[in-house]
């Protein structure tokens, strides 16, 4: 197992009351030009009228580099807790078989891939709608978003403030205006979820710039909201060419701490590729356990990453609740060592 403690007494100084926000996050909801990568992610819980629960997650990507399209790309997963049946997607925009036809001599995605039909709507500036086909998530006015995505139709409503990931909302790996980010931790879910009546509770992410999606840098990712109505947002950042940690960091609420993240179980996909479900997070006052509700749950990606794991948690230790978990870039260390 592999234990990351890393000492970065700046980001013990900044375990105050207050985010010290670089940027205002209510005017930075919509769509920004000329970044290398946008995305808004979302994860939640429903329960539906009859009885069922479920965990969904879906993220909604925006890519560019000069000289090339935007390219548009996005992941989906609804499951069924009960039985653990899951109904995923990962789609890349129409906009991409033209560079795919000229690398493989086919204009098509390879499998399990579906098209994002049309071309890009937004553009830079742009008020938050994102469509993807059927898929949209925008904002209906100050309080009030909507997630429609494969066979979840919900509004969201934050029950929580802006979080101001690592206390600034800035988290590039070279520069720290490299990357934005922050999270809404909690918003209370209304909607319909195949079709049945649903509540629940969500999270939404939203992150813009040039780094983190490096073909050098992996992460695993904890978003948990705990029972005691806290939030935590934690990532460890690895350099895949050595394994070292590049930076650890759990954004609780308000303060933020350095991150220890030890795993403490494997699970291998039918893909072969050895994913840390569980793993040991101590951060400021909090030691958190977290232990994946379902052990399968990669997901394919186009590109070089292959795959990631992306579930739902439970957590326990010095607090209990639950999340989401992400993996991303294990397969491409499994592919080096094979």
């Amino acid at each position: 197992m592999r234990s990351w403690l890393l000492a970065l007494g700046v980001l013990a100084g900044c375990a105050g009351p207050a985010p010290r926000w670089a940027f205002d996050p209510g005017a930075e909801e919509g769509i920004h030009a000329d970044v290398r990568v946008e995305w808004w992610y979302h994860w939640g819980f429903l329960e539906d009228e009859d009885g069922g629960r479920w965990s969904c997650f879906s993220s909604f990507f925006r890519t560019w580099k000069p000289g090339f399209p935007i390219t548009r790309y996005q992941l989906y997963d609804l499951t069924n807790l009960a039985t653990g049946e899951r109904r995923s997607r990962s789609a890349a925009g129409a906009e991409l078989l033209p560079l795919v036809k000229a690398l493989s001599g086919e204009a098509k995605l390879p499998k399990p891939h579906d098209i994002i039909p049309g071309e890009p709507l937004e553009k830079g500036g742009d008020p938050l709608r994102v469509r993807y086909g059927d898929d949209l998530f925008e904002l209906l006015d100050r309080d009030r978003y909507r997630l429609k995505t494969g066979e979840v139709d919900v509004e969201l409503h934050p029950v929580s403030e802006f979080m101001a990931v690592e206390g600034t909302g800035l988290t590039g790996v070279g520069k720290p205006e490299e990357m934005h980010y922050y999270s809404v931790p909690r918003l209370r879910a209304t909607g319909t979820v195949r079709g049945r009546k649903a509540t629940g509770s969500f999270w939404y992410d939203h992150q813009w710039g040039a780094t983190w999606t490096e073909p050098t840098i992996g992460w695993s990712w904890w978003g948990l909201q705990l029972d005691d109505g806290s939030n935590v947002n934690a990532y460890v950042l690895r350099d895949l060419k050595t394994g070292a940690p590049i930076r650890g960091v759990a954004t609780h609420d308000r303060r933020v701490y350095p991150l220890e993240a030890q795993a403490e179980s494997i699970w291998e996909s039918k893909t072969h590729v050895r994913y840390p479900v569980s793993w040991t997070l101590k951060a400021g006052p909090l030691t958190l356990r977290i232990d994946p509700i379902l052990k399968e749950r990669e997901s394919p990606v186009l590109g070089d990453q292959e795959s990631i794991w992306e579930g739902p948690v439970r957590v326990s230790g010095s607090r209990s609740g639950r999340g989401f978990q992400e993996l991303v870039s294990y397969a491409r260390e499994r592919r080096k060592a094979d």
